[in-house]
């Protein structure tokens, strides 16, 4: 919205023209900045009580807030572009603060093995869903599709994390993060589109793609 106002009003005096232009430098690397100490921030905050929090804290916060994180800097930057840098230096800021809290107050290494296809993967779902949280704020069906496929990843998760309870895996806190990942879903599919039809057709993909998946993995 502020690149278009900023087209319109070329056609306008210069003062005005590099008067927009200036604002929206200072507020592209405003939120560069802002992104990049968010992800630090709560990363070494994750880092510091994820030892000393409750099992059912924990298990509702990791990785949900770090995705919540990265959703909230996607929504708020300034275009596709912009959204994808700034959702990749929260997301690394979020990394880097993870990883430092794990080898310093865990004294072990996420970078090895398992861990660190785990890492990969989350850092490129946490950039995916920051970049569709920008793309929700397109008009018409493109921004409610954008709401809808993130809502998706989380009730992706949910029916995942079911199916391994069912064949066996032991989840004692499944009940907690399957909570934070369907209330952040209708997070994104409810409160990211502007109007109530917006949120229905939103709700409407997530709930179809969502089904699709469930019977895919369950044949």
């Amino acid at each position: 919205m502020a690149l278009d106002k900023f087209r319109r009003r070329m056609s306008g005096g210069l003062p005005g023209d590099f008067a927009d232009l200036e604002r929206w430098e200072r507020r592209i690397q405003r939120d560069m900045l802002l992104g990049l100490a968010l992800g630090v921030v709560v990363g070494a905050l994750a880092a510091l009580g994820g030892g000393r929090a409750p099992a059912q804290v924990f298990a509702a916060a990791d990785p949900y807030l770090y995705l919540a994180v990265v959703i909230l800097a996607g929504r708020l930057s300034l275009g596709f572009g912009w959204a994808l840098v700034n959702c990749a230096l929260t997301a690394f800021g979020l990394m880097i603060s993870l990883i430092l809290g794990a080898a310093i107050f865990g004294g072990q290494s996420p970078l090895d093995g398992v861990a660190a296809d785990s890492l990969n993967r989350l850092l490129f779902l946490m950039v995916l869903s920051g970049v569709l949280a920008s793309l929700t704020r397109l008009r018409g069906v493109w921004g409610d599709a954008a709401a809808g496929g993130l809502a998706v990843f989380f009730i992706i998760d949910v029916v995942d994390s079911y199916m391994d309870r069912i064949n066996g895996t032991v989840l004692p806190t499944w009940e907690w993060a399957a909570a934070a990942a369907v209330a952040l879903g209708l997070i994104c599919a409810l409160c990211l589109r502007p109007s109530l039809s917006c949120r229905l057709h939103a709700s409407g993909i997530a709930l179809v793609l969502g089904v699709v998946y469930t019977l895919a993995v369950a044949v």
